[in-house]
């Protein structure tokens, strides 16, 4: 597993958005994404310039070694009641497998628990992809229901997994 010095987290600039529109054009990281339709430049444009104006919602590039390998980051963030959701990917397919995705979460519970004073941050992952709901529940996440066979994919239905960590949880 790469140590705490090699996964780092940085905000995300207008230079990146050519790498990531790149990592959604992939087939494989959009059906993990649960997005099967691949989207124009002009559609992700759009999208990174407003991610760009959030202010509440924070987006941050994952480095591997100061090399941009991912995204992740809080969307509905809600400070009233102290929560918010969470999320994650890996864009190049070199780099899964290798612990970089649990340290980045664990850098991102850092911001949340600790900076933001959150007390729950959620996610939702598709119960095909195996990989990323064991490496959740390795860093202390746990199953809090499900939306059963919400995902149509590959003439198969597939479930939308809601998984949630309380700060509680995990001294950070």
């Amino acid at each position: 597993m790469p140590t705490n010095q090699e996964v780092k987290l940085r905000g995300l600039t207008f230079k990146d958005e050519k790498l990531i529109f790149d990592w959604k054009s992939d087939e494989q990281l959009r059906e993990l994404l649960g997005t099967t339709y691949p989207i124009s430049e002009l559609e992700h444009h759009k999208w990174f310039e407003n991610k760009m104006l959030e202010s509440k919602n924070k987006h941050f590039m994952i480095l591997y070694n100061d090399e941009a390998v991912g995204m992740i980051g809080f969307n509905n963030v809600d400070f009233i009641n102290r929560n918010a959701e969470i999320f994650i990917f890996i864009g190049d397919e070199n780099y899964w497998g290798k612990g970089i995705g649990t340290q980045a979460i664990q850098e991102l519970e850092k911001i949340a628990f600790k900076n933001m004073n959150l007390h729950m941050i959620y996610l939702h992952v598709f119960s095909f992809n195996k990989r990323a709901t064991e490496m959740y529940k390795k860093i202390g996440f746990e199953i809090d229901g499900m939306l059963r066979e919400s995902k149509y994919l590959n003439g198969k239905y597939y479930d939308n997994i809601l998984m949630s960590k309380v700060s509680k949880d995990k001294e950070v």
